[in-house]
């Protein structure tokens, strides 16, 4: 079994965090990568977003339960 890989965008209205559809098959794939601003809606306040580098995170859940948090820095 792997490791579970999940993206998250950090909303600029309500300050939670939400999945957002961007894939990566790594902490690292998800360091080097180059994003684009783009909108998103958050699924809980139902506003649009403004999602960059920024504002997002990577977040790895290992087999044994261990969970690593990667945070996106802006490149672009």
């Amino acid at each position: 079994m792997e490791s579970e890989k999940a993206t998250y965008a950090h909303c600029q209205k309500c300050g939670r965090w939400f999945k957002i559809g961007i894939r990566f098959v790594s902490a690292e794939a998800f360091e080097n990568a180059k994003i684009k601003r783009t909108t998103k809606v958050c699924p809980y306040c139902k506003r649009a977003s403004s999602v960059s580098k920024q504002s997002i995170r990577f977040d790895e859940i290992r087999i044994d339960g261990r969970i690593t948090h990667t945070e996106g820095k802006y490149f672009l």
